[in-house]
């Protein structure tokens, strides 16, 4: 999402009065919110997979860290897929808060794992339909 300069100055202004009325002492901040987004597809996709989460995060003003889009067949836990432990060590490491995903990553492992490390997870759109039969890629 393009911002002008304006809306960009009031946001910031907007977030210097909030920082400062929370401040308990003298030099703390409150930092963004920092993420990671993360796509996982039967099929290799180029970057329009991620485009969705991008304008999720980047409405909410949270700071993307790193995207991420994994390839591994339908009704496999995200846990399992070959990028996650590129997201497990962003968590693990404290270098994010939490994942933006597509809603069918979010199963309970996955769940129980984020919120073992405090994290959190935004899922945006519907869970697909895995009886729907995909093109083969060729």
């Amino acid at each position: 999402m393009n911002r002008t300069p304006q809306q960009r100055a009031r946001r910031s202004a907007i977030a210097e009065a909030a920082d400062s009325g929370l401040r308990e002492a003298p030099g703390a901040r409150i930092s963004r919110v920092r993420v990671v987004l993360y796509d996982c597809q039967p099929t290799p996709r180029s970057g329009r997979a991620l485009v969705s989460h991008r304008r999720f995060a980047e409405a909410r003003d949270w700071t993307i860290v790193e995207e991420l889009s994994d390839t591994a067949p339908f009704g496999t836990s995200a846990m399992r897929a070959p990028l996650w432990p590129r997201v497990a060590e962003l968590i693990d490491s404290g270098q994010v808060d939490g994942v933006v995903t597509s809603a069918w990553h979010a199963n309970d492992e996955v769940m129980g794992w984020l919120l073992e490390r405090h994290a959190f997870t935004a899922c945006i759109g519907a869970a697909p339909d895995a009886s729907v039969s995909l093109p083969e890629a060729g």
